[in-house]
């Protein structure tokens, strides 16, 4: 009995003894870090670059409004606006570049004026199209590098342009609008990195300056124009804008990559 669990024993010293041998020949005595495949968080250095998009978007349906002035049968307004952006880190947490949006606008209302004494059946379509020239500034809020607050100064230059018809009792009216827009936007937003490239970006623009120029051309129809009195000149509109309200299409939800 005793000669067996002396066996035993030796046995087991054996074995261990080899697994310890063959673990140290693996490791060449020395304990290798473990390496993560993913990480969260990143320094934002010179020489990063920057290639992000957002997307904003609103719809809005109701009816049966009863306004001051208008009652409102029925609204239907669908947009959106996306925005895509580059930039070049020229120091840390702080960046230069550009950027593209296009945007779209279709718009219905139906309405009666001063107590039914003017219908109104009003369709709007429009498509816009911007530049943008940015500095964009970076603070980061946690140790890790994770969170960050940003903020956006930009110029812009807007394009935008489309029809709209408005049915005024039983005349049809005709518009075709071009507008030229130029301005400065302030954009703060928040930057959260899912990866240690990859990232969730919210931002909006909170205030806004621009100036603005509208070419407006009417057209009605031959079989059932309205009377000369009642027609409407082409118009060419100049506005000058300090904008303070809060919009949805300035609201931007999207990604961004760092590399």
């Amino acid at each position: 009995m005793k000669k067996s669990l002396l066996i035993l024993l030796c046995g087991a010293l054996f074995i261990n003894l080899s697994f310890a041998d063959n673990k140290s020949e693996l490791s060449g005595n020395e304990e290798k870090p473990i390496t993560v495949a993913h990480s969260v968080g990143k320094q934002l250095v010179k020489g990063t670059w920057l290639l992000g998009g957002t997307l904003s978007a609103k719809s809005n349906s109701y009816s049966d409004i009863d306004l001051l002035v208008v009652d409102v049968e029925d609204f239907n307004q669908r947009a959106f606006n996306f925005r895509l952006e580059g930039s070049y880190f020229f120091k840390e947490n702080l960046s230069v570049g550009l950027g593209l949006q296009i945007g779209e606008d279709k718009t219905e209302l139906v309405a009666n004026l001063l107590n039914n004494s003017y219908k109104r059946d009003i369709r709007n379509f429009s498509r816009s199209y911007g530049f943008v020239g940015f500095i964009k500034n970076h603070i980061p809020v946690s140790s890790n590098n994770v969170f960050f607050v940003t903020n956006q100064t930009e110029l812009f230059y807007g394009y935008k342009s489309g029809p709209s018809e408005t049915y005024i009792s039983d005349i049809l009216e005709r518009q075709y609008a071009v507008k030229h827009s130029m301005g400065l936007t302030i954009r703060p937003g928040i930057l959260i990195f899912l990866t240690d490239n990859f990232a969730f970006d919210l931002n909006m623009g909170v205030l806004g300056f621009s100036n603005s120029k509208e070419d407006v051309n009417y057209k009605y129809p031959e079989n059932n124009p309205p009377s000369e009195s009642n027609r409407k000149e082409n118009t060419r509109n100049k506005s000058t804008d300090l904008n303070l309200k809060f919009d949805l299409l300035k609201l931007g939800f999207g990604f961004s990559y760092y590399f």
